[in-house]
């Protein structure tokens, strides 16, 4: 049975950043990419960040049913498809998602077997001053991000783990060590014991 990962953070709290920097570090785990309506940013590739697709063709995947999960979030729509989900399980990979907290409901919903994060910042002041580094929003989008950061901080009851990202080397060190445990589950080295039990022949002692 299929292992998934799920990460949620407020938008700035740099969850990408230490997605990014994990998969490098652990190949064993693969971003599930989502399907959005959100413009593509400059510094962004189609197939790698996101699938974009317009406000129509995602409808039309809703009533087609694609989606595993998909939620309105900052004014454009986000899911990720069952398509998806089934092209890294054919990698014998484990999924990363990389959603908001609406997803992550969906998810944990849909999903039997599930370990999620909740990835924050050191605090909302902070917060602020990322998004406004980044230079990807207008004032009165930063003023929505921020006003929903605050509401996703309260489902913090519903995750598993918290990392704070206060030092990115710290918060890749936590979320390295959380997943690290779950390489290290039965499901995943039960192959290594079936074969050392291969190799055993009678030893019993006399």
């Amino acid at each position: 049975m299929m292992i998934a990962i799920i990460i949620s953070a407020p938008s700035g709290a740099g969850k990408t950043t230490l997605i990014e920097k994990l998969i490098i570090q652990n190949p064993i785990y693969e971003f599930a990419i989502s399907t959005t309506t959100r413009p593509i940013r400059s510094n962004e590739m189609e197939g790698k960040d996101y699938y974009y697709v317009s406000y129509d063709e995602f409808m039309k995947m809703v009533d087609n049913n694609e989606f595993v999960e998909w939620a309105k979030v900052h004014d454009n729509y986000y899911g990720t498809t069952k398509k998806e989900i089934d092209r890294i399980k054919a990698n014998s990979k484990i999924p990363i998602f990389d959603v908001d907290v609406q997803g992550a409901r969906a998810l944990r919903n849909k999903l039997q077997k599930v370990v999620s994060i909740f990835i924050i910042p050191p605090s909302i002041k902070e917060l602020e001053k990322r998004l406004r580094h980044r230079s990807t929003e207008t004032q009165q989008q930063i003023k929505i991000r921020l006003t929903n950061a605050v509401s996703e901080l309260r489902e913090y009851i519903n995750y598993d783990y918290i990392v704070v990202n206060d030092e990115l080397q710290k918060a890749s060190e936590d979320l390295g060590a959380i997943l690290k445990t779950i390489i290290l589950r039965r499901e995943f080295k039960e192959k290594a014991v079936k074969h050392l039990l291969e190799g055993v022949h009678d030893y019993t002692i006399r």
